[in-house]
């Protein structure tokens, strides 16, 4: 008895294209995500509209997380690619969703 090995083959135009849609939607993710920070209602102004010692203390715990993560010494380099490809899927996820807004409400 012969055993057959089905391998999905997917067109090349079809793998660009996806390629092209992903790194799309990271690019307005990030870029939607930065004017989000600093738009003049954005996310920055409205943690420091409250008070300056809660939006430094933020921007502070933010940071210090962030550097923390990346410094551990005890990360190994797969773990890091893990929490690369998350952000990179988040950044997309997120684009997808800004486009969206941009469709159905016109604006971000």
């Amino acid at each position: 008895m012969e055993q057959t090995k089905t391998k999905l083959d997917v067109p090349i135009l079809a793998q660009v294209l996806a390629g092209f849609v992903v790194s799309a939607s990271v690019l307005v993710g990030i870029g939607g995500s930065i004017y989000k920070l600093v738009e003049p209602e954005g996310w920055f102004v409205q943690a420091f509209d409250h008070s300056f010692g809660l939006g430094a203390a933020l921007l502070a715990a933010l940071l210090g997380a962030a550097a923390v993560v990346w410094a551990l010494p005890g990360y190994m380099p797969s773990q890091r690619a893990r929490i690369a490809d998350a952000a990179v899927y988040g950044f997309a996820a997120a684009g997808l969703l800004y486009l969206g807004k941009l469709l159905v409400y016109g604006s971000f």
